[in-house]
């Protein structure tokens, strides 16, 4: 059994995240792609992963939201730590004027293209 901290990159953007993962195998890292929102919850649910990475984009323009719904009121991901990403600047329920309810917290928004180093810095700061 692996002592690696596992990772989920939920995104279908395949270059996106096939690139992504590189960057974070390469890191020490166990990573694991899912390619939208429906297999990404499946798989957080089978995995349990310390972290994933949400595309907020996917299949609808608020898919990202959907997943992290499904996956802050199931018992067993609800503690997953979450990265909510956008190539778009998030307003709304993720600006410092609003205070998300408990069942859409995300532990940090970034947005796209993000630098290698950076993407590594945070998710290092969130699990380790």
């Amino acid at each position: 059994m692996s002592d690696l901290k596992k990772v989920l990159i939920i995104d279908d953007d395949n270059d996106f995240s096939n690139a992504t993962k590189l960057i974070l195998e390469n890191s020490g890292f166990e990573v694991t792609v899912a390619p939208d929102g429906k297999s990404g919850v499946e798989t957080a649910s089978k995995l349990i992963p310390d972290i994933a990475i949400v595309d907020m984009m996917m299949e609808t323009w608020s898919e990202g939201f959907n997943v992290i719904a499904k996956l802050r009121s199931a018992a067993g991901t609800k503690d997953i730590k979450l990265i909510l990403l956008s190539a778009v600047d998030i307003q709304g329920p993720y600006s410092e004027a609003n205070e998300p309810s408990d069942d859409m917290k995300v532990d940090l928004v970034l947005t796209k293209p993000i630098k290698a180093a950076d993407l590594i810095h945070y998710v290092k700061n969130l699990i380790e």
